[in-house]
């Protein structure tokens, strides 16, 4: 849950500046590239500190196996889910040879949930027109 409480800066900073726009959150160009440097660190800490893999078969030496619970869910999950689901080995050969596409899939995250909150900001912080009372 690592990976998630990594968004809290960026979520504060779209609250308390409604009107930024870039590419549809409420965000700076400024703000989104350190998100992505800062992603992009942290899944290289995880992914160069694991060892590599002693099987063919997702397991201990596995990046997913290691890092879902604590670290990396955000990226893990959603591929485990549609990997499976499209086929039953392909979240192994995911976890064996392409760890990146967690990588690529926690990005897309990042921005659904960035969106999803900039959208709401934008309503609440919307000014409602005073009706007027004509008589």
């Amino acid at each position: 849950m690592i990976s998630i409480l990594l968004l809290i800066p960026w979520i504060i900073f779209g609250f308390k500046n409604p009107n930024q726009n870039f590419i549809g959150l409420n965000q700076t160009k400024k703000s989104l590239i350190l998100l992505l440097v800062i992603e992009i660190l942290f899944f290289l800490i995880l992914y160069l500190t694991l060892p590599g893999p002693t099987s063919k078969i997702a397991g201990l030496q596995s990046f997913s196996w290691n890092y879902f619970i604590a670290y990396y869910a955000k990226g893990i999950a959603p591929t485990w889910l549609i990997s499976e689901y499209v086929n039953g080995n392909l979240g192994d050969i995911i976890d064996l040879n392409y760890q990146y596409i967690f990588l690529i899939v926690s990005l897309i995250i990042d921005y659904l949930i960035l969106i999803i909150i900039s959208l709401n900001i934008r309503k609440i912080w919307k000014k409602k027109k005073p009706a007027h009372n004509t008589v």
